[in-house]
């Protein structure tokens, strides 16, 4: 039999269909105990072709549709039993096929049926009990069985298979929400910004400011590279590090800066939107210091204190003031959508300590 590259869950059909017609050829043992002569012996083989093409039908055809070769290979074993008890092996076949193909009832009851079928035919023809009525008997059972326990298996096999799909569609829809809110986060109010100081800009160019103008333009350019940045960030690099990834990153752009990093505490496991509003909030302190700051020497600390997972950053450069400017307001907005908090000193150089309440750690 041809092998398809692609079976539908449950199905009989396979490669090792044939396989199993070996075990056929128990159906002529019969002929070495019993007399025949040409007549009987073409009759013989006869059924056998019949019951190798009935047994094809049987593997092709859909579940709805298998009570016709089943039906066909019943009535000719009962054709047959008057000449041969060889037709107990059909029994066998037919024990896989219907433990295969019906539900636990249906199988239980046409067992039931052909096992008062086989009884009756081993009254009706009194051949000996090992030679008709027992191979019958335990091929339509044991070897139903193994069909029913073929079809369990595959059947969960398969809502193995379809759950593994159903959680990848979940993973990829998961996916997809959490980048349009980071997207959301990251843009909202970086568009705001542009759109308002392109407004005053505007303005400004309408009362010949050039000065003014072109402090606003450059602040624009400014803001869109770094808009630029957070979001290639966001449906990139990151996802793929995850927290501790993304850490150790931003320690190694700091050290090929000059800086010497130093790393306290456990880096906690925490939910997807948690994560994302870390990793940016890092992400742009570790910009600042590398463009503003006039340390050498950076540090930042994981701790976890009463109800709060707490992130400090901080470097030993020397800051007389601090304006936060839209990338500091954009990390207080992302932490206050999480119920967290940015705080900011300047004493003895430059310290943020982000908030966040502990029940955004991953469960």
């Amino acid at each position: 039999m041809h092998h398809r590259p692609e079976q539908c869950p449950g199905s009989l059909h396979s490669a090792k269909s044939w396989v199993w017609l070996i075990f056929s050829l128990w159906y002529f043992v019969p002929l070495y105990y019993m007399p025949w002569h040409e007549f009987k012996l073409g009759l013989f083989i006869g059924a056998y072709l019949l019951f190798v093409a009935f047994y094809i039908w049987a593997i092709q055809s859909k579940p709805q549709h298998i009570w016709k070769p089943v039906t066909a290979i019943v009535l000719l074993a009962i054709i047959i039993t008057p000449y041969s008890p060889g037709s107990s092996t059909f029994f066998s076949y037919v024990g896989f096929v219907i433990g295969f193909s019906y539900r636990t009832k249906t199988w239980l009851a046409i067992t039931t049926v052909l096992v008062g079928l086989i009884l009756f035919l081993h009254y009706q023809f009194n051949y000996p009990f090992p030679f008709f009525a027992f191979p019958a008997l335990s091929g339509l059972i044991s070897i139903g069985i193994i069909g029913y326990v073929e079809r369990m298996r595959m059947d969960a096999r398969s809502n193995l298979l379809k759950s593994h799909q159903e959680i990848e569609q979940l993973a990829v829809i998961a996916e997809r929400e959490r980048i349009a809110r980071d997207l959301h986060d990251i843009l909202g109010h970086t568009l705001s910004s542009i759109a308002l100081k392109a407004e005053l800009a505007e303005k400004l160019l309408k009362q010949e400011k050039h000065e003014s103008v072109q402090q606003h333009l450059s602040e624009l350019h400014q803001i869109a590279r770094n808009s630029l940045s957070l979001v290639r960030q966001t449906v990139s690099g990151y996802k793929h590090r995850g927290l501790s990834g993304e850490v150790m990153e931003l320690c190694e752009r700091l050290r090929q800066k000059g800086f010497v990093v130093e790393l306290n505490g456990d880096i906690p496991q925490l939910s997807p939107r948690a994560e994302t509003a870390i990793i940016l909030a890092l992400t742009e302190l570790t910009t600042n210091i590398l463009r503003h700051s006039k340390g050498n020497h950076c540090q930042i600390e994981f701790s976890k204190a009463c109800d709060k997972i707490q992130v400090k950053m901080r470097d030993n450069g020397e800051v007389t003031s601090l304006t936060p400017g839209n990338g500091l307001q954009g990390i207080q907005e992302r932490l206050h959508a999480l119920a967290g908090d940015l705080q900011s000193s300047i004493h003895k150089g430059c310290e943020f300590i982000i908030s966040l309440p502990t029940r955004e750690l991953h469960r």
